[in-house]
């Protein structure tokens, strides 16, 4: 776990609390100036026991939605990988990982918001789905709704329309990202599933959506690019 927070802060005092999931890259990412541009909020990265930015099996686990009762379980297109594991990870952050990171800080959380990019931003968005209530923003990066056959796609459909409760939800992508798998789907153009979802979820009464996409960004390129407007969005 990857912890920045205000320099000056009253203890007892009320401050917004910003959770990045890929802590280890997205601390890598984060510089003085997007810091010094919001004072008021503390950023906790959830990461890994890891030298590199991303560790790419445990991701593959944590951040991918249940397909069935019986996941995780190995991935067929990566037996060393397992896959599915989502519920179990959010339940371990959500009951875990929040309330310790919470009661080192001197100051309580008046809002809660969750980032993740490519498949951590479904993850993020499967947090919503299952979890409501607990984070009040959401910020889905280049998420990768295209996994399993659109599977969360599918999982939204199925959530009534009230269900989600009240929540502010950002979502980024690039214009020109493309799957470096021969695998499909490929697309041209901003990911369309990802379009699709920005749509549905702004029918839903009580989501606030906002969305931007980032012109000439690949999907790597889109993790930095969306730090600024997240941690914006997250401080405001």
């Amino acid at each position: 776990m990857f912890v920045a927070t205000p320099m000056e802060v009253i203890a007892g005092s009320a401050r917004p609390v910003l959770y990045m999931l890929d802590g280890n890259a997205a601390f890598d990412a984060l510089t003085p100036g997007l810091l010094a541009a919001v004072p008021n909020l503390s950023i906790v990265g959830v990461g890994y026991d890891t030298n590199l930015r991303f560790d790419r099996p445990s991701r593959s686990r944590d951040y991918t939605p249940p397909r069935d009762a019986s996941d995780p379980k190995p991935d067929p297109q990566r037996p060393e990988r397992l896959v599915g594991g989502a519920s179990l990870f959010v339940a371990r952050l959500i009951n875990e990982l929040v309330p310790y990171a919470e009661a080192e800080l001197s100051f309580h959380a008046t809002t809660r918001s969750i980032w993740g990019h490519s498949l951590a931003g479904m993850c993020v968005l499967h947090t919503l789905f299952t979890r409501p209530g607990v984070f009040n923003r959401y910020i889905a990066v280049s998420p990768s709704l295209w996994w399993e056959d659109r599977l969360l796609l599918r999982r939204e459909e199925e959530i009534a329309a009230d269900q989600l409760g009240t929540a502010d939800l950002l979502i980024m992508l690039g214009d020109s990202e493309r799957r470096s798998s021969p695998e499909g789907p490929h697309w041209d153009g901003p990911a369309p599933h990802t379009l699709e979802m920005i749509e549905r979820l702004s029918q839903r009464p009580g989501i606030s959506v906002s969305h931007e996409i980032f012109a000439g960004a690949g999907h790597a390129a889109t993790l930095p690019a969306s730090l600024a407007p997240a941690l914006a969005f997250a401080a405001r």
